[in-house]
């Protein structure tokens, strides 16, 4: 679990609540104050898959802190790659990460 996050770095992001947890996987784009804004470039399914976010989703990009969810680093190589690939071809090519 991290307590602290960078710019830039890929975060696994568990949401748990008494019935279940949620993983979404995302980057970090701004850090101010221990509030970080994340894009959510993804999030795991039934199967454990990771499961790309279309672009047109609303509220990609959400503020949060260390308290809010439990962070982790994405350390799957599968999961980074299609990250990468997510990130190129619908934000690194618009806008400066």
């Amino acid at each position: 679990m991290l307590n602290k996050l960078a710019k830039n770095q890929y975060v696994k992001i568990i949401k748990s609540n008494l019935e279940n947890s949620d993983i979404e996987y995302g980057v970090v784009l701004n850090d101010e104050n221990e509030k970080y804004d994340i894009m959510s470039v993804g999030f795991e399914n039934k199967n454990g898959k990771f499961v790309e976010y279309p672009t047109n989703v609303e509220n990609l990009v959400q503020s949060y802190t260390t308290q809010d969810a439990q962070f982790d680093e994405v350390k799957e190589n599968e999961v980074r790659r299609k990250m990468n690939i997510w990130l190129e071809n619908n934000y690194k090519s618009n806008y400066k990460i």
